[in-house]
């Protein structure tokens, strides 16, 4: 078994058996026990991997299609509020992602879905232990990416916008009408955009940084006003150390 296949089981193990849970204290943020340390150093030069956006038109029936050219859109939206909100932070640089070989480009595709895997687990219950000693990782496999380029860290992204058609918003229209909600049942949700980032180290794979955010409704990522807003409420949190600090680690 390859060593990323290996890395990749020990973390989906970990992931069933301690999934990361959303915050629900004061700060959104997440960040790795290392950088809490008086003596660390942050990260300078940062390269901005592809991002992966995902938009979903969802019918009035509850019915999900993909649409690939939103989809690229979003994208494209994403990662220019990224690399815009890396300019206005005088303590980052924006390294561009040079030409990949094939070989190269599947490594980082396979580390994002471990990444993935690693950030988008899900639950109710706050693992305190994890939040005053965050240690998760990667592994160290993106080195290779670190001396073509000279980044210190790769920001990853990924998220997913869910579109309403138009009888889907007719239909939660009328549903806020009392007397077709008692036939019809409540209206339904209008859609989501969720927006998930995070600071790798190239090095090591430590993952020492990330944050979300998650909005309901009409907010939609095609719209480069929308992505920057979402993108710009993420950024206001980094580094966030001493908040990071105070709160959790006492």
């Amino acid at each position: 078994m390859s060593k990323f296949k290996s890395a990749f089981m020990a973390v989906l193990v970990l992931a069933c058996v301690l999934p990361l849970s959303l915050q629900a204290a004061s700060t959104p943020h997440w960040v790795h026990y290392k950088l809490l340390k008086s003596s660390a150093v942050l990260p300078k030069k940062v390269v901005v991997l592809p991002v992966s956006i995902e938009v979903q038109e969802v019918t009035a029936g509850d019915v999900m299609e993909e649409v690939p050219e939103w989809s690229e859109m979003a994208s494209r939206n994403v990662f220019e509020s990224v690399s815009s909100a890396i300019r206005k932070d005088a303590s980052l640089e924006e390294v561009s992602v040079p030409d990949l070989s094939d070989k190269t480009a599947a490594v980082v595709d396979e580390h994002m879905a471990l990444y993935k895997l690693v950030v988008n687990t899900a639950s109710d219950t706050a693992w305190q232990h994890k939040i005053r000693r965050f240690d998760y990782g990667i592994g160290p496999g993106l080195v290779e990416l670190q001396r073509k380029t000279g980044a210190d860290a790769a920001v990853m992204i990924y998220g997913e916008d869910y579109v309403s058609t138009a009888g889907r918003k007719a239909k939660a229209i009328a549903g806020n009408i009392p007397i077709v909600n008692i036939f019809s049942g409540p209206p339904p949700a209008l859609g989501h955009s969720f927006i998930h980032i995070g600071v790798v180290d190239l090095r090591t794979g430590d993952l020492l940084w990330m944050n979300s955010d998650f909005r309901k409704g009409t907010t939609s990522l095609r719209s480069s006003e929308d992505a920057g807003n979402i993108v710009g409420s993420i950024f206001d949190w980094y580094p966030g150390i001493e908040k990071y600090r105070n709160v959790y680690v006492k």
